[in-house]
């Protein structure tokens, strides 16, 4: 995994090990993830993935806080 790959948020590809970037919002609204170089198509298992789902939501709205918060103005 490169430094910037740390940085960004997404997995390697199961079928070929390209990096697929991804973002928290993204998780939650789309029905998967696809890979750009080997076309593989990762569904979402939305009801298996209830619990996880939930989590991450959570995390968007932490981090949405947090930018509301860095930027306020005294």
């Amino acid at each position: 995994m490169t430094n910037n790959q740390q940085k960004t948020p997404g997995l390697n590809c199961p079928k070929c090990g390209t990096f697929i970037s991804t973002s928290i919002t993204e998780l939650l609204s789309a029905s998967g993830l696809h890979c750009p170089h080997c076309h593989l198509v990762l569904n979402i298992n939305r009801n298996e993935s209830k619990r996880a789902m939930e989590i991450l939501k959570n995390v968007e709205e932490a981090q949405q806080n947090l930018k509301k918060a860095s930027s306020f103005q005294r």
